[in-house]
């Protein structure tokens, strides 16, 4: 009754007085609602970035997320406080170089010689990289060197693959064969455009890369070849109004299922825990206890706890009445969750927090919840 009272004064408020828009009050009273918990999952939209006046769609860094996300948060979820908890996917700015410069090289029988290698061809990967770092010993930043070689693998095949020098290292990227233009619709080895390349490699890249266990997330660099002027002399003919092929870079990522082309932005996740004052970054993972979790613990302390452990696996439920021969006391149970959080995330690091949640029994069945953090290899309590 007393609420229907207070819109009431509200709407009169608003007619009589008429000083305050409706829109604004129903906002103050969002913002002042009594605190609530609760787990929200958010994925940033353009006009999030632009609330946060930010110049494109994206963060600089994860500490700029970190630091701007907060105030977000309390903007659209005024009510959430404490151990409320937010997921929320932002777009990173993480560019990959391309190429300043190309060099086209192929490595000659004297190379193979001075190197040591007597058979004239590599057979290790590491052999491709010992030779650029002796013969480019002090290349640019982002020289790229289209590179033909011989490599031995039960038989000796030529290769022609990029190596981009990037921050003081050389990397591979991926080049194509004559055979793999052809499969891709081209007469020469080459493409027509970019836009081909971008439209065309993504659908190679599946069957060139399947077997070689690639993840969502993944990219991976690619040399790829236009027919174009030679405006930088690069067949050393003294000419620069002439046609040859250049070499180029492009980057692709992997979603688990397709590769497209990379546009220097990937996606990321970060969780924000309420500590009753403020947004804070936070790892913390909220788990509730499977069937299978359940019977995980009973089979590994079948002979440690005898009695718990078969009650837990048949009953479901963790018996927590201290007079129970059947007590799971908290030592117990965190040996229990030791076992169990080490089987389902064993590369979890220090530091990575646990709220579970589990059914107990205490007279009648309920859930019951702990929170545990990882220190030093092991877990513990909060």
């Amino acid at each position: 009754m007393k609420k229907i009272i207070y819109s009431i004064t509200l709407i009169l408020a608003v007619t009589l007085v008429g000083c305050n828009p409706l829109d604004d009050i129903n906002d103050d009273i969002d913002a002042n609602k009594a605190p609530i918990s609760g787990d929200v999952e958010l994925t940033l939209t353009d006009e999030d970035y632009d609330d946060l006046e930010l110049s494109f769609p994206n963060f600089n860094s994860e500490d700029q997320a970190k630091e701007l996300i907060p105030g977000l948060l309390t903007d659209k979820y005024p009510a959430l406080k404490d151990n409320s908890s937010a997921l929320v996917t932002y777009a990173l700015y993480s560019p990959k170089r391309e190429e300043r410069s190309l060099v086209r090289y192929t490595v000659s029988d004297e190379d193979y010689d001075d190197l040591g290698h007597r058979f004239g061809n590599f057979d290790r990967e590491s052999e491709i990289f010992e030779f650029l770092e002796w013969k480019y010993p002090s290349p640019e930043d982002r020289t790229l060197v289209s590179l033909t070689y011989d490599f031995y693998s039960g038989s000796t095949n030529t290769f022609n693959n990029g190596y981009l020098y990037i921050d003081g290292s050389w990397e591979e990227m991926i080049g194509f064969t004559n055979e793999e233009y052809q499969t891709m619709g081209e007469g020469f080895p080459n493409f027509s455009s970019e836009d081909e390349a971008a439209e065309k490699t993504p659908i190679l890249l599946l069957d060139k890369l399947k077997f070689d266990g690639y993840a969502a997330g993944d990219i991976v660099g690619t040399m790829y070849k236009l027919f174009v002027t030679d405006v930088d002399d690069i067949d050393m003919d003294g000419r620069t109004d002439d046609r040859t092929t250049y070499s180029y870079v492009k980057y692709f990522i992997f979603d688990g299922a397709n590769w497209s082309e990379y546009n220097d932005v990937l996606s990321q996740q970060l969780q924000f825990g309420h500590d009753g004052t403020t947004w804070v970054p936070d790892n913390t993972i909220k788990y509730t206890f499977t069937a299978d979790d359940v019977a995980l613990i009973s089979d590994a302390f079948a002979t440690i706890y005898e009695g718990p452990a078969d009650n837990v696996g048949f009953f479901g439920s963790f018996d927590r009445r201290s007079g129970s021969s059947n007590y799971w006391n908290d030592d117990m149970l965190l040996e229990a969750f030791n076992v169990l959080l080490d089987a389902r995330n064993p590369s979890a690091e220090d530091g990575q927090k646990y709220v579970l949640t589990f059914v107990v029994y205490t007279g009648s069945t309920g859930n019951e919840t702990k929170s545990v953090i990882k220190e030093g290899g092991v877990w513990v309590y909060q």
